[in-house]
């Protein structure tokens, strides 16, 4: 990688994900705790992820922020691989997918084997 303008690019753009997701998720997380503690609810215990999305609410908002935290590094590496290719970065850019690909299957192996 050059030194200098490309690496320096990927950097701000990186740091801008995190920091804005960051800000996002948390405010999304925030509103949701609150609005649930307004609305006398104890919380949304354990049920999936999807189930809280449909059926909105506090504990919605609240599942929402928590999905784009973690949700984050996956932005991340998509945004490194981009920059990495037309770059042509061609090391960096296997690297970077490599992790991706990890990183989707864990998910859905996680999504796969909590299904039950």
């Amino acid at each position: 990688m050059s030194e200098g303008g490309p690496s320096r690019r990927l950097g701000t753009r990186i740091a801008m994900i995190l920091r804005t997701g960051t800000l996002l998720a948390v405010a999304m997380v925030s509103a949701g705790f609150v609005l649930s503690l307004a609305a006398g609810g104890e919380g949304p215990g354990a049920r999936p992820i999807g189930d809280l999305l449909a059926v909105g609410g506090a504990d919605a908002l609240t599942t929402a922020g928590l999905l784009a935290l973690t949700m984050l590094p996956l932005a991340v590496l998509v945004v490194a691989a981009v920059t990495f290719a037309a770059e042509r970065e061609r090391r960096y850019l296997l690297s970077s997918l490599a992790t991706l690909a990890l990183l989707v299957a864990g998910l859905v192996a996680t999504a796969l084997l909590t299904a039950s």
